[in-house]
């Protein structure tokens, strides 16, 4: 959940994932491998059936699944975006569980774009994000908000720290 705070003229666009989520993440994530030991190993086939085939596709699936999860939960991203027009800086600080903290600083001079992602949702209302772009490639996309026009409002704001 992403978490925006704006103190002494700075903006900071916080999102973490807490280790206990993570933990939680990685242990649904072990479930599926249920599915190939009590389709196939527990089973101790001899041979080829034809309902073999059957078997090893839904445990390649539940194996897929598996590791979605799994990944998530390893290189899931905590990240914070922070907007200072004092200094006239942009940092972005990122981790994950097994990649150490990193830190991009960058000059208001090489934001290049900022924009308004919409992320469309099966089971629920739409939300929004900024999409920000530096010169030297370097994207990011904190935050999250639950109309478009508080990711405009906000977009405005940073442009006009900017200037």
């Amino acid at each position: 959940m992403a978490v925006t705070i704006q103190k002494n003229g700075q903006i900071q666009i916080t999102e973490q994932m807490s280790t206990g989520l993570r933990v939680f993440i990685f242990i649904v994530g072990l479930l599926p491998w249920r599915a190939p030991y009590e389709l196939l190993i527990k089973p101790g086939w001899t041979g080829f059936h034809f309902t073999t085939i059957f078997f090893v596709v839904i445990s390649l699936g539940a194996i897929a699944v598996s590791l979605a999860f799994i990944g998530g939960a390893i290189f899931g991203l905590n990240q914070m975006l922070t907007i200072d027009p004092a200094n006239r800086t942009i940092t972005h600080a990122y981790e994950s569980a097994v990649v150490p903290v990193r830190v991009r600083k960058y000059s208001f001079e090489q934001l290049q774009n900022i924009e308004i992602m919409t992320h469309t949702w099966d089971s629920g209302p739409s939300t929004y994000g900024l999409k920000f772009t530096f010169s030297d490639g370097h994207k990011t996309e904190p935050g999250s908000f639950d109309s478009q026009e508080e990711a405009e409002k906000m977009k405005e704001k940073i442009e006009q720290l900017k200037g």
